[in-house]
């Protein structure tokens, strides 16, 4: 099963393409490596793909949200 890479739920079966729990995207593969960045395209820290740590859920930069992105 695939596990949301926003809130820790897992998916129920291996076609989901959305959490139940929060409703963001799943990885495509249960095994799909993800990374958290920065969703505003104009902070230098999105640009240059800055990863965050796992339990980050702003840039520290700019306060915009941040998203798991395969």
């Amino acid at each position: 099963m695939k596990t949301c890479t926003n809130c820790g739920k897992q998916s129920y079966r291996e076609e989901s393409k959305f959490c139940l729990g929060c409703g963001g995207g799943l990885p495509d593969k249960a095994d799909a490596p993800h990374i958290n960045i920065c969703t505003n395209v104009d902070c230098d820290y999105h640009k240059t793909k800055f990863i965050y740590p796992d339990d980050a859920r702003f840039c520290d930069i700019c306060g915009t949200s941040t998203v798991y992105s395969g």
